[in-house]
């Protein structure tokens, strides 16, 4: 599943990471980067694409969800 989001250019194409889900949504008409837990039905993160680019802000999604597995696993 592929679409444009409107006035960016951008490309829609939500990707895997560490089995979460990498998607991106327009709101308040900028673009933002929204990243879902593998266990739950909604992405409940989410950072704007700054004027940095995708490619950084894609990056520093997948930091955090680093960060967030290291946290999971220090707590079982």
């Amino acid at each position: 599943m592929t679409s444009e989001l409107p006035n960016t250019g951008l490309h829609l194409t939500p990707i895997r990471y560490r089995d979460w889900l990498i998607s991106m949504k327009m709101i308040d008409q900028k673009p933002w980067l929204r990243w879902q837990h593998p266990k739950e039905n909604f992405p409940r993160y989410s950072y704007p694409i700054t004027e940095r680019g995708l490619s950084d802000t894609i990056q520093y999604a997948r930091f955090l969800i680093d960060a967030i597995i290291a946290l999971e696993e220090a707590e079982s």
